[in-house]
């Protein structure tokens, strides 16, 4: 009998509650953006860039710990990787602002590809040092906060104003399968290769990347920014904003917070590692995967249960919650253990960093998204290198435990200080964005 003749059979003939049922599956604006259009493939490429992305991260934590076994080093590190949003990120926000936002990710991701090929090289003719791994992982920190608000941006230009929550979600779980995915592919391709497989994995990926970006049309354009003023006159204007709106003032202070006092905890992970397990690069595997499993967890469920109006208050909650299961990480005394702590961590944290960036993103009035946006970028880059760095120090001076403790209960005491001010807020986006 033809295939075809059976299936169209079967279809005609389903019961019309489950034809239903696959038609309400269809009509999921999750399931939707992920299969059609431009968006689609945009993810698809962007998934498979922050994997490499990932990967080369992993690598550089784990050269830097068989170099120097300091999780000051480490600190370090991060600080390379994630301080020059500080410096050049607003710059990015101004530009995202100014120029068109894909040709922006294009040339960014190009730099990005230059990079890891160089690293490549470096790493297989074995001139590379500590100094020049952190030199270069510092210059790509520059690349990435230049192209951050216009990656951030180009999400209102591919999809439509309602579909924002769920495409902000869609770009978190990309970031956190990667987080998933990349440590295990790391470690695997390091344990049966080498570790140069891994950076020439990041150079074809960010490549494959770039080709896509090339292909894209977008659906609608921002508005920009009237070209005359000053460079630093528009970035200032961007700050302006975030201090005069009460709302997104608070929003990022608890970005701010979190990022310093929780989510830096993340990268201690390779110091918890090699205390708790045989194999460092197994049980930083481990550890990562689990904080990202959780992560994409949070993607696919938070949207259930998301409302705009009360963003603040959700956002506030999955700090608190946070802070507590940090608290909870010095009783991890194996790291399977330690991983169901990583595996809530992460879960927590990314409702709360996808709720904000929801809110900047909806909250802000399209002439000043790329610049408040690079507010955000800044903040949520550099908050965690900066607590790094200090969990760094103070770990070499009391030990791991001691400091991620008092980290997760200042965190406490900030998010129930500004708990009476988030129970005041509602968010109403429409009203935000005409203020302007």
């Amino acid at each position: 009998m033809d295939v075809r003749s059976v299936w169209s059979t079967w279809v005609w003939n389903l019961d019309p509650e489950v034809v239903e049922f696959f038609l309400r599956i269809r009509r999921i604006r999750l399931i939707g953006l992920l299969t059609t259009g431009d968006f689609a493939l945009y993810t698809a490429a962007n998934c498979l860039s922050l994997l490499g992305t990932w990967m080369q991260r992993i690598a550089c934590s784990l050269l830097v710990w068989d170099m120097t076994q300091s999780p000051f080093w480490l600190g370090v590190l991060a600080a390379a990787d994630l301080l020059p949003t500080v410096l050049v990120g607003p710059i990015g926000g101004a530009a995202a602002d100014r120029w068109d936002a894909l040709k922006l990710n294009r040339l960014s991701q190009l730099a990005l590809a230059v990079v890891a090929g160089l690293l490549t090289a470096f790493v297989q003719f074995n001139v590379l040092t500590l100094g020049l791994l952190i030199a270069i992982v510092a210059l790509q920190g520059c690349i990435i906060a230049i192209g951050q608000s216009a990656r951030m941006t180009i999400v209102q230009e591919l999809v439509g104003r309602d579909d924002v929550p769920v495409a902000v979600a869609i770009n978190s779980m990309n970031v956190n399968l990667a987080r998933l995915v990349g440590p295990a592919l790391a470690g695997l391709l390091i344990v049966l290769f080498d570790v140069v497989w891994v950076f020439l994995f990041n150079t074809i990926a960010t490549l494959i990347f770039v080709a896509v970006l090339q292909r894209i049309v977008p659906k609608a354009d921002t508005p920009k920014q009237p070209r005359g003023k000053g460079v630093f006159s528009e970035i200032w204007q961007g700050f302006r904003f975030v201090a005069s709106d009460r709302g997104t003032r608070l929003m990022l202070l608890l970005l701010l917070a979190g990022g310093a006092l929780i989510r830096a905890i993340a990268e201690m992970l390779p110091a918890f590692a090699a205390m708790l397990s045989a194999v460092p690069a197994t049980g930083l595997a481990a550890l990562t995967s689990s904080m990202a499993f959780g992560s994409v967890m949070a993607g696919l469920t938070m949207n259930i249960y998301l409302s705009t109006p009360r963003l603040p208050l959700q956002i506030a909650m999955a700090w608190l919650m946070s802070a507590c299961v940090a608290a909870a990480f010095i009783f991890g005394n194996s790291v399977w253990t330690l991983a169901v702590f990583a595996m809530l961590m992460g879960y927590l944290t990314s409702v709360s960093l996808i709720a904000t960036q929801t809110y900047i993103q909806l909250g802000t009035p399209p002439v000043l998204r790329g610049r408040v946006l690079s507010v955000h970028g800044l903040i949520f880059r550099a908050s965690p290198s900066l607590g790094a760095l200090v969990l760094g120090l103070s770990s070499d001076a009391f030990g791991l435990e001691f400091p991620v403790f008092c980290s997760a209960a200042i965190m406490l005491v900030v998010v129930l200080l500004f708990m009476p001010a988030v129970f005041r807020m509602r968010f109403h986006p429409e009203e935000i964005s005409t203020r302007h």
